[in-house]
């Protein structure tokens, strides 16, 4: 079943256009699309327009829905956008965030089962122990984890993603997309995210699309769009690209081009 679909989506920024015609093949329920690109390619702004904080042109639909058709209250109970940047230092405590936030939501949950669901949540994360720390005193990473609490306690259908591993070592890189992958299986919905590790998006995307200044390059399976060609006019770089153990292509970049097409 679609669950998520994009059909020439532009976005500008008073006259200066920075999303070009983006089209992409529907997403289905359970899966997870990947935007990939250089910084500044328009990853982030067209996840802007896809959680409706900044107007598009084109057609936007969730299950079968134009976005603008959802009410405000509807919408952001169901939709979780998640900022690259982290909750701000504060003297807040992360438990208190993330519970004014549901509170905040409406979402009709007894004080008893928003507990249970925050409980669950910071388990997970391994938030628990700093669950009453001040957010002042937490690192970057922890903070990033608290963001994606924050992005999580609605249950969404939709998860809209802006790098939530850039702040993570290795470990929390991996446990993180192990959980969004186990929730979109056993509960269905559908995620995006915006990456730049592309062994990340290899490994744990459904299809990938990779965007340059704004224009849509490739769109598929990763093996489709991770080609040593879309990289090299991507990125600038060379790379050696071979088959892993998991049928998903492995990329080893050799060295950056002199001059990127």
């Amino acid at each position: 079943m679609t669950r998520l679909s994009l059909e020439d989506v532009s976005v500008a920024y008073g006259r200066h256009r920075v999303i070009h015609g983006v089209s992409i093949p529907p997403v289905e329920d359970g899966q997870l699309l990947g935007l990939l690109g250089p910084n500044a390619s328009g990853k982030s702004t067209l996840l802007r327009a896809l959680s409706r904080e900044h107007p598009s042109s084109g057609r936007i639909t969730v299950d079968g829905r134009a976005i603008h058709e959802f009410s405000h209250a509807d919408w952001y109970r169901s939709v979780a956008a998640m900022p690259q940047v982290p909750p701000a230092l504060s003297a807040l405590r992360p438990v208190e965030l993330v519970w004014s936030t549901a509170r905040t939501l409406g979402l009709g949950l007894s004080d008893r089962a928003l507990g249970a669901r925050i409980d669950g949540l910071f388990q997970s994360l391994g938030l628990d122990a700093v669950a009453m720390a001040p957010l002042a005193t937490l690192s970057g990473g922890k903070r990033q984890l608290v963001g994606f609490a924050l992005a999580m306690i609605r249950d969404p259908d939709l998860m809209l993603l802006d790098e939530p591993t850039s702040a993570l070592d290795l470990y929390w890189r991996l446990s993180l997309m192990d959980i969004v992958r186990d929730r979109l299986s056993t509960r269905g919905g559908v995620g995006v995210i915006a990456v730049h590790d592309l062994d990340i998006a290899a490994r744990y995307c459904d299809c990938l699309a990779l965007i340059h200044e704004g224009r849509l390059i490739a769109t598929g399976t990763s093996a489709e769009v991770l080609t040593s060609a879309h990289l090299s006019v991507v990125y600038g770089v060379e790379t050696d690209i071979r088959t892993g153990p998991d049928g998903r292509p492995e990329v080893r970049v050799l060295r950056t081009n002199r001059s990127p097409q």
